[in-house]
């Protein structure tokens, strides 16, 4: 863009935020303007040395000086081109001299500048004109991020990872190069199975980092400092609080800068640190007086406008421990519930530990500064507390309830057996604890042994002697927790049996209900009854809002689901809107199964890039274990997102990070399902159709023995999309009319799906009608193009080219591009079809520049086996050179889109501006 500015003999300038990188773009432009032949005049270090064609000036008025005057017969020739640097600081006389010469034609400009600094006159005017383009540089988004890392590490950097760095430096070009290097040096961004991985920020930076982050921080105010303080310590703060502290125009002031970050939510209006480095840095050196005097002062401020929300109550308690006042224990333990709750698990943790002391000068008690999980010191000081428990039967009571749900948030952070170790201790020694939360912590713990630990017999056996032991009205509650052991191992029946039985006739307490609903609804609607199972949470409407946060989220989205499968998408979006619970990063609870509906249902319509990004998010947030949730289940449905948008490659490196992870985790059949359909899915978008139909009717054929209606005519109608119906066969008959017995979206897919067997385009054509009027778009699109395929087949041309007419109006409102398998009668096969799926994984690993080494550990094979499938890939392809790799992958999936480049700059006041690239 810069290049076809000054060939136009204008310019252009560059304008926008500190650090996005627009000086060393304008020195780049310069170097290739000289490369070019261009006579180059730089000032203010925009430039180099070493070059015949550059000269650098200190000043503007000193380069102007030399430009000589044009012959006698008008004919200059090409123009210098003058590059400056920190154009807002030239002389006002300097600039109107400047804007005159390019008016004429005798200069070219190439200059930078900060964005929104008041510039002088003859800056301005030059794009005011339309002598130079206006070019805003952004910084990165996520796509040009991870194209930058892979330039600068040579190899893939996994999807948490590219997350993290994303929100630790939202784009700006200095801040992710100073956090790299500083990663780099410290040792937090390593490389594992040939992929970078980096955990988060730490408690301190590097000093260089540190120092890059105190350059954006210098002048401040006084007032603007405590500020600044104050929000290191408890962001986000409430703006009344920092009017009520007499800062209310140091918020402006470093709202204006950019420093602050202003959020809304409802009436409230909160204040951020715009970037969270800064965050560390000014915590890592502010002194431990100011820490404790903001702290005691915020936490006042905070009780003082009261504390009507658990966020508030959570806030005070945490401010008071950081003040050095440890709250009492029961207050410690109402404020790790609620941490629980927002998945704050680190601070839960601290709390628990914080109850479980004998005093506040008891540090032995506990590992309470930051411990490591699984250490050998963290597990000795684990016993301690246990020994502790079990020898002080005065204190047991409140000791075991610290204990019990210390042991709660081990769960909730996957250190398994640390968790079983306290449960036991604490609920052998829980005489007189209340009896909700014994039965709370022997869910907890029958979960944990049946799904982490892998010891199911002894957990049943856990659960039989519970139930014994309490009363009738207590059991309730455990007969969820095995609905969800039932869930957990695909028995859905077993799961509806059990809620029938015990919700049968009466409508259980608020315990038993928010326990048992939730979970058996979701059973019904995976086995094909969303009727059913909206029928039961109908039942206990008036009673859900006052059950827990976690069990009102997954009512929601059970319901949520049950209307999307009833064909009532808009229902479905608007029930997940309503609880924005599950957005990762707006300090509210994480559940990832609300989310993954959500995602789910975004793409079903057709949203498929803001799903991406949700997933992205919640990959890289810090959320608890659920169950039968798998962290590989989020990545596997992100790797269907990106392929369902072309990102293919993406998609396909997406799908080695879930192999690496299903290795390290428990397994769920259903997990495990849902895995294997995106993994079809994305074989389907990357040209192996054969291999994509044969792995969606194994599914279909795998749920549908389970009773998993849901999935297997999901997967069947994958499996007939891909191979032009051809996987429908006689055995599969049974399905579709069980499928059909269910109504709404479900009878629809298996319509879809008979169609497509049956070659039917009157059928397609009405099943696009139906999914085209519930907002399924990409799906009534791709019925409408096959129906035109079929009637075509059938020498029915006219309806063929009505059908193709009313797919291309689906499409245009879809803004989505027809699947490869649905336009393949009209091109020829693309080669990367014949490549095998192993080979595609290497040739997507190889061309992010990994070795034949690290491609071996991430896939569990030999180097040999790599560099066999490595001159299969180059026979195939046509290429002869690793570095070939890259381009024929991307054009050989069908990926060249405009996304895949760095984004486009908007252009403002320029020539033809009015076209954006």
């Amino acid at each position: 863009m810069i290049r076809a500015a000054v060939r136009r003999q204008g310019g252009a300038l560059l304008v926008g935020a500190a650090g996005v990188g627009k000086s060393l773009l304008l020195s780049t432009a310069l170097r290739r303007a000289a490369a070019e032949g261009r006579t180059v005049l730089h000032v203010g270090g925009a430039g180099w040395s070493g070059d015949t064609r550059a000269r650098g000036f200190g000043t503007l008025a000193e380069c102007l000086e030399t430009i000589r005057p044009s012959a006698p017969d008008g004919s200059a020739g090409i123009p210098p081109l003058v590059g400056i640097d920190d154009a807002h600081l030239v002389d006002a006389a300097s600039s109107i001299r400047l804007h005159r010469l390019v008016a004429v034609g005798r200069l070219s400009v190439l200059a930078a500048a900060p964005q929104d600094a008041p510039a002088p006159a003859g800056i301005d005017k030059l794009w005011l004109e339309r002598l130079v383009e206006h070019i805003e540089v952004a910084p990165f988004d996520s796509i040009a991020m991870s194209l930058v890392l892979r330039a600068r590490l040579g190899g893939h950097t996994d999807t948490a990872t590219l997350e993290r760095l994303w929100a630790a430096t939202h784009g700006n070009a200095l801040l992710l190069r100073e956090l790299v290097e500083n990663a780099l040096e410290d040792g937090s961004l390593h490389s594992v199975d040939g992929a970078w991985r980096w955990s988060g920020l730490t408690s301190r930076l590097g000093k260089r980092l540190s120092d890059v982050i105190r350059v954006g921080l210098r002048d401040l105010s006084p007032h603007e400092n405590e500020l600044v303080h104050m929000l290191a310590i408890a962001e986000p703060l409430e703006a009344e609080i920092a009017a009520a502290a007499g800062l209310a125009k140091a918020a402006e002031s470093l709202d204006l800068r950019g420093i602050v970050g202003v959020e809304r939510s409802g009436a409230r209006v909160r204040l951020r640190l715009a970037l969270p480095l800064s965050r560390v840095v000014v915590a890592a050196r502010m002194s431990d007086l100011t820490r404790q005097r903001l702290c005691r002062e915020i936490a006042d401020a905070l009780e003082r406008t009261g504390t009507r929300r658990d966020e508030d109550v959570l806030r005070v308690v945490s401010l008071r421990i950081q003040a050095g006042l440890v709250p009492g224990r029961e207050q410690l333990l109402t404020a790790a519930r609620i941490a629980i709750r927002r998945r704050d698990l680190p601070l839960a943790e601290r709390m628990c530990l914080l109850a479980l002391q004998e005093a506040p000068d008891d540090r032995d008690s506990a590992p309470l500064e930051g411990p490591v999980p699984d250490s050998v010191e963290y597990g000795a000081a684990l016993r301690r507390l246990v020994t502790r428990i079990e020898n002080t039967p005065a204190q047991a009571v409140d000791r075991s309830r610290a204990a019990l749900l210390l042991g709660e948030v081990l769960v909730g952070r996957g250190r398994a057996a640390e968790a079983e170790t306290v449960l036991s201790a604490a609920l052998d020694a829980g005489a007189g604890v209340p009896v909700t939360e014994r039965i709370a912590a022997v869910h907890t713990r029958v979960i944990n042994m049946a799904w982490s630990l892998r010891r199911v017999e002894d957990a049943r056996d856990l659960l039989a002697r519970t139930v014994a032991e309490v009363a009738p009205v207590h059991a309730g509650v455990l007969h969820g927790t095995r609905a969800v052991m039932a869930v957990m191992s695909d028995r859905l029946h077993e799961a509806v049996a059990i809620g029938e039985t015990v919700l049968r006739d009466r409508i259980a307490d608020r315990p038993v209900a928010q326990a048992l609903v939730p979970t058996v609804a979701f059973a019904r609607c995976e086995l094909g009854d969303p009727a059913g199972a909206l029928e039961l949470l109908g039942r206990y409407r008036d009673s859900a809002p006052d059950w827990d946060a976690d069990a009102v989220l997954l009512a929601d989205s059970v319901s949520a689901r049950c209307s999307s499968l009833l064909g009532s998408l808009r229902s479905a979006a608007e029930k997940l809107d309503g609880a924005h619970h599950y957005a990762p990063g707006n300090g509210r609870p994480v559940l990832l199964q609300p989310l993954l509906d959500r995602c789910r249902l975004l793409r079903l319509r057709g949203r498929c890039e803001e799903a991406a990004g949700l997933l992205r998010r919640a990959i890289a947030s810090d959320t608890s274990h659920e169950y039968p949730v798998t962290d590989a289940w989020p990545l596997a449905q992100l790797a269907g997102a990106l392929a369902e948008s072309g990102d293919h490659t993406e998609a396909l490196r997406a799908l080695v990070e879930v192999r690496s992870l299903r290795g390290a985790m428990p397994r769920s059949p259903i997990a495990e399902d849902e895995i294997a359909f995106e993994n079809a899915l994305v074989l389907a978008h990357t040209g192996d159709h054969y291999s994509a139909g044969v792995q969606a009717t194994e599914l279909a054929e795998r749920a549908f023995g389970a009773g998993r209606t849901v999935r297997a005519v999901t997967a069947l109608l994958l499996a007939a999309r891909v191979t032009d119906g051809a996987a429908v066969h006689f055995r599969h008959h049974a399905l579709l009319r069980a499928a059909r017995a269910s109504g709404g979206m479900i009878r629809l897919y298996a319509e879809y799906a008979q169609a497509l067997s049956d070659a039917d385009g009157a059928l397609l054509l009405e099943v696009s009608g139906h999914f085209g009027h519930m907002g399924a778009l990409p799906l009534a699109t791709e019925a409408a193009a096959q129906a035109a395929r079929a009637f075509r087949a059938a020498g029915q041309h006219r309806k063929s080219r009505e059908a193709a007419a009313a797919g291309r109006d689906l499409q245009r409102e879809c803004g989505i591009p027809l699947p490869a398998w649905v336009e393949r009668d009209s091109q020829v096969e693309k080669p990367s079809a014949s490549l095998t799926p192993r080979e595609r994984e290497v040739a997507a690993l190889a061309s992010t520049g990994m070795s034949n080494r690290d491609i071996a550990d991430r896939l569990v094979v030999s180097v040999r086996t790599v560099e066999n499938h490595l001159h299969r890939i180059y026979h195939k392809l046509g290429i002869t050179a690793r570095n070939d790799l890259k381009q024929s992958m991307d054009r050989l999936t069908g990926r060249a889109r405009e996304r895949e480049r760095i984004p486009p700059l908007r252009l403002v006041g320029a020539p033809g501006s009015e076209q954006v690239a």
